[in-house]
């Protein structure tokens, strides 16, 4: 700023040398893995095991900056922090979100969507996750220390108070990893800086102009982020968009996020708009090289899968025509050979059509044929196909004559086949298997009920994803057949879940809810068949 001033002699208050870090992981060992990583930084840790313990801690006080985990039982880690965000108090407190699970850009965009500073994948480096939130604890004390230095300069000239806030101001801005403009109600800039002005290249003067700062735009771009800045003029709400900006040094194109926040003196005046800009780059390019990797993966799975189909119809023509032809001169132990290879191509071709299921659930091209099913008919045919393999176990059918709904029965076969498979699968101490099915309204809603192995509570919500299992691969199969029975049943507009204790003995119980009418968005375009075994 240009100009200078005495500043008449005070004393201020003692200015405060530590602050609160809140901690949330409901495992103990992440906990104590970010205090060792935290510990150096002086700052006083506080730990929560759950959201519900984070939110209690935020009632008595306040926080620096919260680490906080994604994958919590009950309340997860976005939940948690969408209520942070409604409370007054807590609503700009930056959040960290760590995870070991997902790294889909849909994740990161829900992340930033509620509210986060920064999404840390893990494993990270312990240094830069401590400098990271080293930023902004330095940024909270800094606050602080200007919160006291106000209240011991209330008799001072306000517009000489203003003057010196704004220069300490600069002063950590200027310090920090990230660009940030500070501007008026109505969108003239006031202040840039220094990291913005290197990077465009700029002077402090063409930093205020738009003119200028728009051409620092990739061209692609700066429609969207012009709408994003009308909108949030228009509505007074915060608001966030992705661009690119031209780097001066070298010309190339960066991405960034950038956030324009309202700043408000009291409750519904607006006094200007503090907009930051992230460096995102690295992370999306990640995320797109991960992408197009799972891309390659499924092209190829598709490829091999469909490869294979010939070589397999073939040696099931081959076995077929041996016995035909060896009839009943076949010696024991060349028929047993020939079963047992029969039952191998089987099997083969059932995981072969599992790859092209999942290929055209993701790529949405699995098409319905529907008709009128009688479900209980249906599941007694999948019974009794089952049943012959497990002699020691029973299939308890309960399960009204007359129930009837429009879809596709073949598909539908495959769905309970999976189920039963599964629950006979996973029992291998026997134990009854109960189906039901009862009538709530225009749905039909079914249980699958087993007293097998169960399934650890925090495996549940994984295993319809693709080549998830519950048991690793002890009980063999690719994970797929859930996947498929999922994406089956919400074709038919419907929805599947799973309950387990986890505990041996008590197994599982698996419920599938179904529309009795078919959507019609799930009919367009052409149903590709096969005469290929399916399943689970």
């Amino acid at each position: 700023m240009e100009g200078s001033f005495t500043m008449p002699q005070f004393t201020p208050q003692a200015e405060p040398l530590t602050t609160r870090i809140l901690l949330v992981d409901d495992h103990p060992s992440n906990l104590l893995a970010l205090e060792a990583i935290l510990e150096p930084l002086g700052q006083r840790l506080v730990q929560a095991s759950s959201g519900q313990e984070a939110l209690r801690h935020l009632l008595r006080e306040d926080f620096a900056v919260i680490l906080l985990d994604v994958q919590m039982p009950d309340m997860d880690g976005f939940e948690t922090a969408r209520l942070i965000r409604q409370r007054q108090r807590s609503r700009y407190t930056p959040i960290i979100f760590l995870t070991a699970h997902s790294r889909e850009e849909a994740d990161l965009v829900h992340g930033y969507e509620h509210g986060a500073a920064d999404y840390v994948v893990k494993p990270f480096n312990p240094d830069v996750l401590r400098w990271k939130v080293e930023v902004f604890v330095a940024l909270y004390l800094q606050q602080q220390r200007l919160h006291r230095q106000e209240s011991a300069l209330w008799q001072l000239e306000r517009r000489m108070l203003a003057r010196q806030s704004e220069l300490r101001f600069r002063t950590l801005v200027d310090a920090l990893p990230l660009f940030v403009w500070a501007m008026l109600p109505d969108g003239a800039i006031t202040y840039t800086n220094r990291c913005w002005l290197e990077y465009a290249g700029l002077s402090p003067e063409q930093g205020r102009q738009w003119d200028m700062i728009d051409g620092v735009f990739h061209p692609e771009d700066l429609e969207r982020a012009r709408d994003a800045r009308n909108r949030a003029h228009r509505t007074g709400q915060p608001t966030e968009v992705e661009y690119r900006l031209r780097r001066n040094r070298d010309g190339a194109y960066r991405w960034f996020l950038g956030r324009m926040l309202p700043e408000l003196e009291e409750p519904g005046v607006l006094t200007g708009w503090i907009v930051t800009a992230t460096d995102i780059d690295d992370s999306r390019r990640a995320i797109e090289a991960l992408r197009a990797a799972g891309e390659a993966k499924d092209v190829f799975l598709t490829m091999a899968a469909h490869e294979l189909r010939t070589p397999l119809q073939a040696a099931r023509s081959f076995v077929y025509l041996v016995r035909q032809r060896g009839g009943d001169g076949m010696n024991g132990g060349v028929e047993r050979a020939l079963h047992g290879l029969a039952r191998s191509v089987d099997r083969m071709a059932k995981l072969v059509e599992n790859l092209l299921d999942v290929s055209k659930l993701q790529r949405g091209e699995m098409y319905l044929e529907p008709s009128r099913v009688d479900l209980g008919e249906l599941i007694s045919e999948v019974v009794e196909h089952l049943q012959p393999f497990q002699e020691e176990r029973r299939i308890q059918l309960k399960v009204p004559e007359g129930l009837v709904l429009s879809g596709d029965r073949e598909r539908l076969d495959q769905v309970f086949t999976n189920l039963l498979s599964n629950a006979l699968r996973y029992s291998p101490d026997g134990g009854a298997i109960v189906v039901e099915a009862r009538e709530e309204g225009e749905r039909i809603h079914f249980t699958v009920r087993d007293h097998g192995l169960g399934i650890p509570p925090e495996k549940l919500r994984h295993i319809f994803e693709r080549f998830g299992r519950a048991h690793g691969i002890s009980y063999g199969g690719l994970g797929l057949g859930l996947t498929i029975t999922r994406g089956i049943v919400e074709r038919h507009g419907g929805r599947i879940w799973a309950e387990s204790s986890g505990h041996p003995g008590e197994g599982s119980t698996f419920h599938v809810v179904l529309p009795r009418q078919l959507a019609h968005a799930a009919l367009h375009g052409q149903p590709e068949r096969s005469g290929e075994a399916r399943g689970g």
